[in-house]
């Protein structure tokens, strides 16, 4: 057959007029995708059954990326009679590129292992509503066909050979992945030559160097001949862009001091999220369910799998999507509010400059300026906050909560809290208002004194694996309960919802809009002019800036924004010659992760790039930047995307969590997390609209924001949930 326009193929290592022998035999060849395009997974089909391939090896001496070796290793049925070859391209689509009628041995081969879709309904449903909704330019049935056939497909893995010795400790089946960035360890030696270099490679078009020649005192002890090579541990994130498909393969490979590069290890896994954005899939009926139930069920017998027990497993499926349905008792009603004098307790997590404690504060101010309601503040740390909640009329008291947070069991936190509850004076609180989870201790404390809490949580990121690392395992079931203990539990965004959904269980969850000074932004863009605004912070008046605002760390993917810069500078060098483009990052700290970005931009010879730090002048950014490129992994309702859509600026971003209920795609550009090659095409559609003054979704964005965010429309809501939230009895939650 013909391969697509612009591709070129060879496969040039097969048996003999494609007659195979007993046991298994290698192919292999060399292809390319079309200028602009890339290779991103190969399989190959003997009748029904598939496996995966090994792609993107140096062939003929091949010096840059992308590399067009691959091989697969075949063991054909003795029925089989014909071979297929198929390659998925940086799209997702895959397409066949290769055909052949072959001969197998008439000996028998062991059957191949065959899954049952039945066990793995519970994870392929949300996967295949998910990528239906990315994909709407496909059916659903192709969709399901593709992860049918990979969560089959037999995986081709690849481990050092003599003189060559080493082990790959992660990943393994299942890899550690935390903001799209997977962890890679092991071990790799030589016996003859010196190993110079480790690069890794997911992504066809980006190899990776990793950390090489560090000590490894456990080698020598499991091999003493070993003696010269203990220094021969690595270690590095490797970038994963989002639209991989699953299994993904990772490569190492091993430059020897010769100029030699050999594969070292390639490793197929599936990715274990342990810190990002949890993918939410989409709601639906049971009709949809049902469909999607059946969809899967028909490509499962497509390819000749076993499909008993499957509506079985679809009614478990149906309760993991669903949730705990809520009780009978949880319809909603009427609670007279409370229009006596209140006095409310507020609790911050800290008072730094940032997203939720000058969100409460805000909050907090709003409430102070109602008639009957007086406000106090407690913080476990001191901060620069403390002067605004003290100039709005509330005092500040710092309490050291540290001891509670080092409990190790819950019995021993209970003993601290009792401590900490008796330096509080509760006879002057009606209600506690405690802002993010990382103030759980708070509820806890408006629990023991009989007081009702309102629990305002800001995260997107299930409990556990948020907690892992700041308090002892002991203390996270304690955490989780906090979402039963208070009254009410409030939420900026459903997607932060639903991640809590299973410890909603007495109907104590609310779901209203963030808020954002509306006229106060519209006032600062009368009153202040992009020109001298650029001048003020060192801009070219006619340079484009892209704007990347926020704090500067792995959530935030300011490694993506970097990675997209070294893929459009070139570009855009060419194509505005006379103008400057720079992608600023506001919000840098001086840490590690600042400095990583720095010595890849060094690395990459990036000139457009600037890092300004943290700063209280956002609006100053928001009202000179040309776009609004947001490239977090998580969040809820992210403050920089509704002030961006105030001040008109066209917004790229990713749809993680809450972002997709703020914006949709008619007011903004929205793509996956952690796809440069995405986030780049993006931005180059952004800027094309924004040069050729169309406004369409900057405008949009703007009416979406404004009817919604105005805190004239949105803080009465959220002061009728503090009042029904005083009004609730200790104890009571439902209405």
């Amino acid at each position: 057959m013909n391969p697509p326009a612009g591709w070129k193929f060879v496969v040039d290592h097969h048996p003999p007029d494609w007659r195979f022998p007993a046991g298994q035999t290698w192919i292999a060849g060399t292809i390319q995708a079309e200028s602009g395009n890339a290779i991103t997974d190969l399989r190959a089909w003997l009748d029904k059954k598939v496996s995966f391939g090994l792609h993107g090896l140096p062939r003929h001496g091949e010096a840059g990326l992308p590399y067009s070796g691959f091989s697969f290793l075949l063991a054909p049925p003795s029925d089989a009679t014909v071979l297929r070859l198929e390659a998925c391209d940086l799209t997702g689509r895959w397409i066949e590129f290769f055909r052949t009628s072959i001969k197998a041995s008439p000996e028998p081969t062991p059957a191949p292992t065959r899954i049952r879709l039945a066990d793995s309904l519970s994870a392929l449903i949300p996967d295949l509503l998910r990528r239906a909704a990315r994909h709407p330019e496909r059916t659903l049935a192709s969709i399901a066909d593709d992860l049918v056939t990979a969560m089959d497909a037999e995986p081709l893995n690849a481990f050092p050979n003599p003189p060559f010795i080493g082990a790959l400790e992660e990943p393994t089946q299942i890899g550690r992945v935390e903001y799209c960035r997977l962890s890679v360890v092991g071990w790799l030696t030589h016996r003859t030559a010196k190993i110079t270099r480790l690069t890794a490679i997911v992504d066809p078009l980006y190899e990776v160097p990793l950390a090489y020649g560090n000590a490894r005192a456990d080698i020598i002890g499991k091999f003493p001949e070993l003696t010269q090579h203990a220094n021969a541990a690595f270690v590095g994130k490797v970038d994963l862009p989002a639209g991989l498909n699953r299994p993904i393969l990772l490569k190492i490979f091993a430059t020897l001091d010769n100029g030699e590069k050999h594969l070292a290890f390639a490793q197929r896994f599936q990715p274990g999220l342990m810190i990002g954005a949890v993918p939410t899939a989409p709601p639906l009926s049971v009709c949809q369910f049902s469909r999607a139930v059946w969809t899967l069920r028909c490509a499962a017998s497509r390819l000749g799998l076993p499909t008993t027990g499957v509506f079985r497993a679809g009614r478990a499926a149906w309760a993991n999507y669903t949730g705990k349905p809520l009780p009978k008792s949880a319809a909603p009603g009427a609670t007279p509010h409370r229009d006596q004098p209140l006095r409310i307790l507020v609790v911050t997590h800290n008072l730094n400059f940032e997203g939720a404690p000058r969100l409460v504060l805000e909050l907090a101010s709003y409430l102070k300026r109602q008639p009957g309601i007086s406000l106090r503040v407690i913080s476990p740390t001191e901060g620069p906050l403390r002067a605004l909640f003290e100039n709005a009329g509330m005092a500040v008291t710092v309490l050291n909560v540290a001891p509670a947070l080092r409990a190790t069991t819950a019995e021993e936190f209970h003993v601290q809290l009792n401590i900490l509850s008796g330096t509080i004076d509760w006879s002057g609180v009606d209600l506690v208002l405690a802002n993010t989870v990382v103030t759980f201790w708070a509820v806890h404390l408006a629990h023991r004194v009989r007081k009702p809490a309102l629990f305002y949580v800001h995260e997107s990121t299930p409990i556990p694996r948020l907690f892992a690392p700041l308090v002892a395992p002991g203390l996270i079931p304690v955490v989780a309960e906090t979402l039963t203990l208070a009254q009410r539990v409030a939420f900026t965004a459903d997607a932060s919802r639903q991640v809590c959904s299973a410890q909603n269980q007495r109907a104590n969850f609310r779901v209203l809009p963030s808020w954002l000074d509306v006229a106060g932004i519209q006032q600062f863009s009368r009153s202040h002019d992009t020109a001298s605004l650029r001048a003020k912070h060192g801009f070219a008046p006619d340079s484009i800036v892209l704007l990347n605002l926020g704090a500067v760390c792995e959530r935030k993917g300011q490694h993506v924004f970097l990675q997209t810069a070294e893929l459009l500078e070139p570009e855009f060098r060419v194509r505005f010659p006379k103008r400057k483009i720079e992608f600023v990052m506001v919000g840098a700290r001086d840490d590690e992760f600042l400095r990583a970005l720095k010595t890849k931009m060094a690395d990459a010879k990036l000139s457009t790039v600037r890092f300004v730090p943290e700063t209280r002048e956002n609006y100053d950014f928001h009202r000179l930047a040309d776009i609004l490129v947001c490239t977090s992994f998580e969040e809820s309702s992210p403050r920089v995307l509704l002030e961006a859509a105030i001040f008109g600026t066209p917004i790229v971003s990713t749809d993680v969590n809450g972002i997709p209920e703020m914006l949709s795609g008619r007011d903004a550009w929205l793509v996956e997390p952690g796809d440069r090659y995405v986030l780049a095409e993006a931005i180059r559609q952004a800027l094309a609209a924004h040069l050729a003054g169309n406004t369409t979704r900057a405008d949009l964005a703007r009416q979406t924001i404004t009817s919604r965010y105005d805190e004239r429309v949105s803080l009465p809501r959220h002061l009728a949930l503090v009042r029904e939230t005083a009004a609730l009895a200790p104890g009571e939650t439902a209405l």
